[in-house]
C-alpha cells in the first residue's frame, strides 16, 4: 500500500479521462499554487496528455490544452500562497477565471488539497472520480501521497456524500464567477446520488472529513480517538498536538501492545518535549535522500536553488483491537491544522486478513539496505530559523488578501491603464508594498489608490504580482484582484501573440487535426531539433494538412468547428492564408453534405 517503488502514482494519469470520457468539470484544491504547474491541468484534463516537459514548453500545445478546458476547471487556493513564475506568459491570463483565492476570516489557512471530477462519454454516461492528496499543486518534490475513489450515480439518494458537499457548498462562496459557481452547485446535487468505490477490496468502509467548515470541527474526523498502535506521518508538527494524541494511548493488553511512531521532518523535532521523545519511535528521511535530490533528478548546474524532497505527505492510521483506521488528507499533526484551518481527511476501514497495522511501516521502509528512513532518538542540533522579518512579510501579504481590494481598467486610445484601490487593511505599516500587473514590468508603490499607466492590452488582467519588503528582506507573490474593464479582444490579443505568422497558424491547424496530440508535439520537437527551427511549417507538410482535413470531414467534423473558432479569433488575412481560407470553405460544404 505505501511501497515507493512499487505503488507510485501520477498526478497526470490521476486526472486523465478514462478511456472513452470526456471532463465536464474539475474542481480541485490547494494551499499553495504554482501558474506554471497549473498549466498541466488542462493539458491532462482537455488533451489526456501526461504534463511531461516537452509538451509544457510546446506553446501551441499549450494553448489547445487551455482552448478546450479553461471553462471545464476551477482550482481553490489560500490568499497571497500563488507563487511568482520563473518567466512570464501570457497563456497565464487564459486561467485567471478558473483560479479563486480563499482568505479565512480568522487569519488561519485554507488547506484542503483534493480534486473531484466528472466525466461523461458519447453514451452520455457518467462517472466522477475523488482525489485526495498531501501535496500541492507546485512542481514540489517531496514525499506524498495520494488516493483515488470513483463512483457513478445509483437511484437513491445517499448522505455519505454530504460533508463533501458541504465543503463544495464552502467554496462557492469564494466563486466569482457565476459560471463556475454554477457548475460548482451541478456538482454539489450530484453527489446526492453518487456512489463512490474505494477501488481496494480491503478498504471496507470510508468517511469524507471536512475539518473547520461550520459543523465539522477536529472531533467530528475521529483522528484523535482512543487506540492501541498509532503511526503519525506528518511534515510539520505542535507539541501540544502530539501530546494530545499521546494521551489517547489505550492500556496494553495480551494481544494489544501500545505502540506509537512519528515520521516527520527532523527541523520539526526541537519542538518536541523529551517525554514525547521518549513516547513515540521516531523517524526522519536520511539526509542523503534529503539532499541527493538535485543528483537523482539531473539538475542544471546553472539552476538557482538545488530542489530539496523531505516528507510532505500526512497520514493517520491507528489500530484499536482488531479495527484498523488510516486517515489520508491535508491535515498536519499541528495545532492550526486542527484548531482554525480548513482541512480535509478521507477516513478509511482497513480490513485484511492477518493485518496489522505496524505493517504499513515494512513497505514504507522496504529492505534495511533500501530504507530512506533512519530512527532518531535524541533531538538534533536545531538549525537557523527562518528570520522573523520574512514571517511578518508573509503575513502582510496575508492579510492584504483579507482586504477589499478592486481594480478598473481605463482606456485610451491603445493605451491602458490600471487603478488598484484597496479599504480596511490593517497591516504592519513598516511593510512596504509595491504592486503592479503580472504581465508587465510596471509596478507602483501600493497605496489606498495606486495608478499605474501606460500598458499594453497583453498586460492587464486579474493576476497583479504583490511585493513586500522590510530591513532588506523581501518576497513576493501573485495576488488575483477582480478586474473591471478588462477589454473582450484581450483574448484574441493572446491568441494571436502566440500564432503570429501564417507557418504557426498552419502548424496549429496541423496539430489540431493530429489523431495523437502528444505525437505530434514530438514530432514538431524533433523538427526544431533537426535545425527546422520552431514552429516553421515544412512545404512538404501542407499535404498531410489538406489530407487530414478530408478526414476531419468524414469523421470529426466537430474539428473543423473548432479551425472555424480558431479563424474568427486571429481574425487577420496575413496569418491566415487565403488558400487556406478558400479550402476550408470548401470542406465546411463538404461536411454538411455529410451530416
Amino acid at each position: 500500500m505505501l511501497k515507493p517503488d512499487d505503488n507510485r502514482l501520477n498526478y497526470s494519469d490521476l486526472l486523465t479521462p478514462p478511456s472513452g470520457y470526456d471532463v465536464e468539470f474539475a474542481l480541485g484544491t490547494t494551499y499553495s499554487l504554482d501558474l506554471e504547474a497549473l498549466v498541466g491541468v488542462p493539458l491532462s484534463l482537455g488533451l489526456s496528455e501526461e504534463m511531461d516537459q516537452t509538451i509544457m514548453n510546446d506553446p501551441i500545445y499549450v494553448l489547445e490544452g487551455l482552448r478546450k478546458s479553461a471553462n471545464k476547471f476551477a482550482i481553490f487556493c489560500e490568499g497571497g500562497q500563488i507563487k511568482i513564475p520563473r518567466e512570464n506568459n501570457s497563456i497565464f491570463a487564459l486561467m485567471e477565471n478558473s483560479v479563486f483565492e480563499v482568505s479565512l476570516d480568522n487569519d488561519k489557512s485554507f488547506h484542503p488539497k483534493l480534486w473531484l471530477i466528472k466525466y461523461r462519454n458519447e453514451e452520455q454516461e457518467e462517472l466522477y472520480r475523488f482525489l485526495v492528496l498531501t501535496r500541492n499543486m507546485t512542481f514540489d518534490r517531496s514525499w506524498d501521497i495520494a488516493i483515488a475513489l470513483e463512483g457513478q450515480k445509483v437511484s437513491e439518494q445517499t448522505e455519505k456524500n454530504r460533508p463533501l458537499a458541504d465543503l463544495l457548498q464552502f467554496l462557492t462562496d469564494f466563486s466569482t464567477k457565476e459560471e463556475k459557481t454554477e457548475q460548482i452547485n451541478n456538482l454539489i446535487s450530484d453527489l446526492r446520488y453518487v456512489q463512490f468505490d474505494p477501488l481496494q477490496k480491503q478498504v471496507t468502509d470510508f468517511e469524507f472529513c471536512p475539518i473547520g467548515i461550520n459543523g465539522y470541527e477536529k472531533e467530528s474526523a475521529g483522528v484523535f480517538d482512543s487506540f492501541h498502535k498509532l503511526i503519525v506521518i506528518s511534515p510539520f508538527i505542535s507539541d501540544s498536538t502530539i501530546k494530545e494524541l499521546y494521551e489517547k494511548t489505550l492500556t496494553g493488553s495480551k494481544y494489544n501492545t501500545p505502540e506509537r511512531v512519528l515520521i516527520t521532518r527532523k527541523t520539526e523535532l526541537h519542538k518536541l518535549s523529551p517525554k514525547l521523545m521518549a513516547g513515540f519511535k521516531i523517524y526522519t528521511l536520511k539526509d542523503s535522500v534529503v539532499d541527493g535530490e538535485s543528483a537523482i533528478s539531473g539538475e542544471n548546474e546553472s539552476d538557482e536553488v538545488a530542489q530539496l524532497q523531505d516528507i510532505h505527505a500526512k497520514l493517520y492510521a491507528k489500530s484499536k483491537y482488531n479495527h484498523h483506521l488510516i486517515f489520508i488528507g491535508s491535515a498536519n499533526c499541528s495545532q492550526n491544522a486542527f484548531y482554525g484551518n480548513v482541512e480535509f481527511l478521507l477516513k478509511l476501514n482497513y480490513r485484511k486478513r492477518g493485518f496489522q497495522i505496524m505493517h504499513l511501516l515494512d513497505d514504507l521502509f522496504g529492505e534495511d539496505d533500501d530504507n530512506p528512513f533512519e530512527r532518531i532518538e535524541e533531538i538534533p542540533e536545531q538549525k537557523a530559523e527562518e528570520s522573523d522579518v520574512v514571517e511578518q512579510l508573509q503575513k502582510g501579504i496575508k492579510l492584504l488578501c483579507r482586504s477589499q481590494l478592486n481594480a478598473a481598467v481605463i482606456q485610451k486610445n491603445d493605451a491602458y491603464s490600471v487603478e488598484i484601490t484597496f479599504a480596511d487593511f490593517h497591516g504592519n505599516e513598516d511593510i512596504a508594498f509595491t504592486i503592479g500587473p503580472l504581465l508587465s514590468t510596471a509596478t507602483e508603490v501600493l497605496q489606498e489608490t495606486t495608478l499605474i499607466k501606460g500598458l499594453s492590452i497583453l498586460e492587464i488582467g486579474h493576476f497583479y504580482k504583490i511585493k513586500a519588503e522590510k530591513n532588506s528582506e523581501s518576497i513576493e507573490r501573485v495576488i488575483k484582484i477582480d478586474t473591471t474593464g478588462v477589454p473582450d479582444e484581450r483574448e484574441h490579443e493572446i491568441f494571436r501573440s502566440i500564432i503570429k505568422d501564417s507557418h504557426t497558424f498552419l502548424k496549429y491547424i496541423a496539430f489540431l487535426l493530429a489523431d495523437d496530440f502528444l505525437m505530434a508535439a514530438l514530432e514538431n520537437k524533433d523538427k526544431q531539433n533537426s535545425g527546422f527551427g520552431s514552429w516553421n511549417l515544412l512545404e512538404g507538410d501542407h499535404p498531410v494538412i489538406y489530407e487530414n482535413m478530408l478526414k476531419t470531414t468524414a469523421h470529426s467534423s466537430e474539428k473543423l468547428e473548432d479551425i472555424e473558432n480558431m479563424i474568427r479569433m486571429i481574425g487577420d488575412d496575413s496569418i491566415v492564408p487565403r488558400e487556406f481560407n478558400q479550402l476550408y470553405q470548401t470542406f465546411i460544404q463538404a461536411a454538411k453534405k455529410v451530416k
